[in-house]
């Protein structure tokens, strides 16, 4: 009767899946109430909550084996020392079965963030670990419940950028700045349950930990890290759901009472972003969560000289706000003079990335900068969602440089600061996107790619 009932339940799940949203969004930001309505649709919390209970395993089924890690225990060593800090993120396995039962388990996400430990360089800042190379087949022991997993990871922390600068890429219409990222090597070891099966329990315990050391430093300050995964949840799914972002915006006044305070365009560029990032459903659900807005009280920020002409003033805005499990998106009223697309991505694709937009994209004054062709106005409506690729890895498609090149004619597009990014999306650019911050959420996809490369 229960195993009736559950798989019930999973049965109406699959069918609300299928139908639309199963969930709303749990917030407003202070300086519209009415932002962020659908399509933006998200979770209230890092917990997915529900399962998908499959029926009976069949050979050949691909099931979904996933959860989201917090306040784990970790070990940093640096060249100070080591060091004890906490870490939290997400970790997928794809499973398959065999027609004898056997489950084959394939690690395809590992992503772990920690708010830093000090090094003899100073502090590290954010350190943000993902793997390489997704895909990776693990050894499970039905008879013992150990798994195993050789893993490669990337690894990025605020201090690389510090001390290395940044890879400039530059075109005539935008600019990226990504970061230098170090190579990391061991293992994952968890126990799962013994000769587990994908009908047998909604929720499955696991404990264990994650050994990497340093393969190619290019700081070198981390040299291992240890984190125990101790008395964490995965839960079965028949489908993968959602992989959601946190986005933090930042304002630049003293608060939301202030009718002076930017971050006006805010609603509209979120909204828009969360609209073409939500044309993966298909292919791969990716949702946006922002976070109640940062003020900043500092007029000198609310006109901001080009990073161009004076890098340094951008550096000091990004530092005032490090949220560590978040995109900030620091919004000023304006860049004099004008700064290619109206804002850029600073380490794009780590832990650490930040976006710096400005008000101005929903009012391009014209004729200047507008002369010889583009619009002005109210142009620039995906330029937030095309930083936002670049926070998931994604570069230009002419010009990718460290990044995986986005598609021909997509929102990767540069777009300079009078002709607004494409507004398409493609399944690469959905399958490829990727960051240390995204983690499992309840939130359904609705859409489709434009392209299907």
């Amino acid at each position: 009767m229960r195993y009736t009932l559950l798989l019930g339940l999973a049965l109406v799940a699959s069918m609300m899946m299928l139908s639309g949203s199963i969930c709303g969004a749990d917030y407003d930001l202070q300086k519209t109430p009415s932002s962020l309505k659908a399509p933006l649709e998200t979770i209230s919390s890092k917990r997915v909550a529900t399962a998908e209970l499959a029926a009976t395993p069949r050979a050949g089924q691909v099931y979904y084996l996933l959860g989201n890690l917090d306040k784990l225990r970790g070990t940093v060593t640096t060249d100070a020392g080591a060091q004890e800090t906490s870490f939290q993120g997400e970790i997928g396995f794809k499973v398959v079965p065999d027609k004898d039962g056997q489950m084959t388990f394939i690690l395809e996400s590992l992503n772990l963030v920690s708010p830093g430990v000090q090094t003899n360089k100073g502090d590290s800042g954010v350190i943000g670990i993902n793997l390489a190379d997704a895909g990776s087949k693990s050894i499970y022991d039905a008879k013992t419940g150990n798994t195993v997993a050789e893993v490669r990871t990337v690894l990025h922390y605020d201090l690389i950028d510090e001390v290395m600068g940044f890879i400039r890429e530059k075109s005539d219409e935008c600019a990226v700045f990504n970061s230098y990222t170090e190579d990391m090597a061991g293992t994952l070891q968890i126990k799962l349950p013994e000769r587990l099966k994908a009908t047998d329990q909604a929720e499955v315990s696991i404990n264990g930990e994650v050994r990497l050391e340093l393969k190619t430093p290019v700081v070198g300050a981390i040299q291992n890290t240890l984190v125990y995964i101790d008395a964490s949840k995965l839960i079965w799914y028949l489908t993968r759901p959602a992989q959601v972002l946190n986005v933090q915006p930042v304002y630049i006044g003293t608060g939301s009472g202030d009718p002076a305070a930017t971050g006006a365009a805010f609603n509209t560029l979120i909204n828009r972003a969360a609209e073409i990032w939500n044309r993966c459903g298909t292919v791969r659900c990716i949702t946006l969560r922002a976070n109640q807005p940062i003020y900043i009280n500092n007029n000198a920020y609310r006109l901001l000289t080009s990073a161009d002409a004076d890098p340094a003033e951008a550096a000091a805005l990004r530092a005032e706000v490090n949220v560590p499990d978040a995109v900030e998106v620091f919004v000023v009223e304006r860049w004099d003079p004008l700064f290619d697309g109206g804002g850029a991505c600073w380490s794009s694709g780590t832990a650490s990335a930040k976006i710096i937009t400005c008000d101005q994209q929903l009012n391009v004054p014209c004729p200047p900068p507008c002369v010889g062709g583009g619009s002005c106005g109210a142009v620039n409506l995906f330029h937030l969602g095309h930083e936002l690729g670049h926070s998931l890895t994604l570069g230009h498609p002419s010009s990718p440089g460290s990044l995986i090149a986005g598609t021909v004619g997509s929102l990767m597009e540069p777009s300079g600061f009078c002709l607004d990014n494409p507004n398409v999306q493609s399944a690469k650019n959905c399958r490829s996107a990727t960051s240390p911050l995204l983690y499992w959420g309840r939130s359904i996809c609705t859409k489709s790619p434009n392209i299907m490369d």
